[in-house]
């Protein structure tokens, strides 16, 4: 069963830290949130956290290598840290959200699962996205041209785009041999999806995209995938004005049972 996430708050009158019941030993799941610096020298009491979330302000983060069965890691932080010193081989999930977390590079040697929120710089992560298999970007409000995210990721397998609402254009997919998963969420803007014509895609999630698209136009663009095994289209708006025509449309090309709306749902994409 997965274990609720603990939290440790720091700020400049005191401190909270809320372990639900639990002995340090027994957390794998802890948030740090450091309103005023905070040393992370404490979680050496913390030898079985398997994810770890860090925010706003912290020091002495080579303690994280001490942490042998750390697999996620979350940054938000309001202040830059140097991670040269830290060794995390069993990393595999970072979550990295604004830009202000430092030189994350020696963090990349075995990455797989790669989050980016609120960023519009590519330059520093090319290492990492070159290596990784799954990549969400979210809330990259402005955002138009994706083609530098994805470019140097030769090796992506699942790829999530969410609120991303200055996307118009999917980018090339025709690069990306071993893509076989993506999922949209919010793109309201997004008009143009030829590029899925291209793709090496088998499933196709999307919600809330497209607001001007015609319903025709949508199925036309998701049974143009060559390789599609599956396509998830119900909630592609609020309404559902657009899915009864989008089920017509599969139903005239024969291709109904194409339409599987479990694989909407983030875990069993995911599991995908």
């Amino acid at each position: 069963m997965e274990q609720a996430y603990c939290t440790a708050v720091f700020w400049r009158g005191g401190e909270k830290i809320d372990l639900n019941g639990l002995k340090p030993d027994a957390v794998r799941c802890l948030s740090v949130t450091g309103e005023r610096k905070v040393n992370l020298s404490f979680l050496r009491d913390y030898p079985n956290l398997e994810e770890l979330t860090l925010m706003e302000k912290c020091e002495g983060v080579e303690v994280l290598s001490e942490l042998k069965q750390l697999h996620t890691l979350s940054l938000w932080l309001s202040a830059p840290v140097s991670w040269d010193n830290v060794s995390l081989p069993g990393l595999r999930v970072l979550h990295l959200r604004g830009e202000k977390n430092g030189d994350i590079t020696p963090l990349l040697s075995s990455i797989t699962n790669l989050h980016l929120e609120e960023m519009r710089k590519t330059e520093d992560l090319t290492p990492l996205l070159s290596s990784i298999t799954n990549l969400h970007l979210e809330e990259m409000r402005k955002t138009e041209d994706l083609t530098p995210f994805l470019t140097p990721a030769t090796r992506l397998q699942k790829l999530y785009l969410q609120s991303l609402p200055a996307v118009q254009k999917l980018p090339a997919l025709d690069g990306l041999p071993s893509l076989y998963a993506l999922k949209l969420y919010e793109l309201h803007k997004l008009s143009d999806l030829s590029a899925l014509s291209h793709s090496h895609l088998r499933y196709f999630a999307a919600s809330l995209i497209g607001d001007k698209l015609s319903a025709q136009a949508l199925a036309d663009a998701v049974l143009a995938i060559p390789g599609l095994e599956a396509a998830a289209l119900q909630l592609v708006d609020r309404s559902g004005r657009r899915y009864g025509s989008i089920q017509k449309a599969f139903a005239a090309a024969g291709k109904s049972g194409l339409l599987r709306e479990e694989i909407s749902a983030l875990t069993t994409w995911l599991s995908l």
